[in-house]
């Protein structure tokens, strides 16, 4: 099977955008996308990072819907304790079967401290619980059995026989496409020593590595693999999805050269960098690199070189390559979306040449 590979659309997108430009900016990536043959759409839920602004991920996978035909989508991730799970167990059930298959759930607690305090919280510390809470009620809606149950932070039910009104109702069938067996469920990780790798492995939930060196990949890997293993379930590389930033053009040199002026380099200059050197995740790619620099010193040609899969077909070929034989297999590289709308050509070529010049070669055991 060839590696296939995915869209994550965080979104990074300036401050300076509208909701309106960055709403047709998905639907144009996602039919593009699609024709190009690539297998997942991956949307962030934020709701207050200028950056990073959609707080409706379902509504930009229904509008995609319409206009693609194979790529499956997902939220990843909604922060399930900003949700009524009841409700959402409801919603998600519901637009899978919209989607009639060509959907996956993404979940997490949240991440951001301005989220937090937006949903009257002081920080994201006392999120976790809450989020364990939030699935195990969603899980018992989807069962569609009766019962009713005030949690610790939320409540949720489902009516039975005992809970009628004095009249038939037919209860609608709202559960995922499928069956919730069939719900795929996703966990993505981004510090060396993840929780949500864990948290992931636990459940049989599958994995997505957000790249910080190659210590930090094995370490993603390790974790889950080790989570899985203890509570039963076999790990399969095939299911672990690996995100880097890529721009592929026909030269080594010509793909440097828009990537500099590309919206992909604003965001890294504008807005990633800063929140890499933060919290250390340039460590392990400072290590791999070989190259004696301090991330504070990290500049454009670091980037070019060893953060971004930047370079001609062949020369992103070779490097993922070498990362495969550093730490072993996957089975979807997913290309993290940058905002292109100034100059959408050279990212929409790009995007087209990693699905049919660059995945279907990779060559990778797993």
């Amino acid at each position: 099977m060839s590696m296939q590979c995915g869209i994550f659309m965080t979104p990074y997108n300036p401050p300076s955008r509208t909701p309106r430009q960055v709403f047709d900016w998905a639907l144009d990536i996602a039919r593009i996308a699609d024709e190009a043959g690539y297998a997942d759409f991956m949307i962030g839920e934020h709701y207050t990072l200028g950056w990073e602004n959609i707080p409706m991920p379902e509504a930009v996978i229904a509008a995609c819907a319409q206009t693609t035909k194979n790529i499956r989508f997902a939220p990843m991730a909604h922060l399930l304790p900003y949700h009524d799970p009841a409700t959402l167990a409801i919603r998600i059930g519901w637009l899978s079967q919209v989607m009639e298959g060509r959907y996956f759930l993404g979940v997490a607690p949240g991440g951001h401290h301005t989220d937090a305090i937006l949903h009257g919280f002081d920080g994201i510390g006392p999120l976790p619980p809450r989020q364990l809470e939030a699935l195990r009620l969603m899980e018992r809606v989807w069962e569609q059995k009766p019962f009713k149950e005030k949690g610790e932070w939320f409540q949720a039910g489902f009516p039975g026989p005992d809970t009628m009104p004095e009249y038939d109702v037919i209860i609608a069938d709202n559960n995922p496409y499928g069956g919730r067996d069939n719900l795929e469920i996703a966990v993505t990780a981004l510090s060396m020593n993840s929780k949500s790798m864990e948290f992931a492995g636990s459940r049989n939930y599958s994995p997505i590595s957000f790249f910080g060196g190659t210590p930090q990949m094995k370490a993603h890997w390790d974790t889950w693999a080790r989570a899985m293993e203890a509570n039963g379930f076999t790990p399969d590389r095939k299911r672990f999805r690996v995100c880097r930033d890529v721009f592929i053009a026909d030269t080594d040199a010509e793909a440097k050269r828009l990537f500099l002026k590309s919206g992909m380099m604003r965001t890294w200059k504008e807005y990633l960098k800063e929140i890499y050197v933060k919290f250390g995740l340039f460590n392990g790619i400072i290590e791999d690199s070989g190259v004696d620099i301090t991330p504070d010193n990290i500049d454009e040609d670091f980037l070019a070189e060893h953060v971004v899969l930047c370079g001609s077909p062949e020369t992103v070929i070779e490097k993922l390559e070498i990362l495969a034989d550093k730490c072993g297999g996957w089975g979807q590289i997913v290309a993290n979306q940058h905002d292109s709308l100034d100059d959408p050509k050279p990212w929409e070529e790009s995007i087209r040449r990693l699905a049919t010049e660059v995945c279907p070669k990779v060559r990778m055991s797993i």
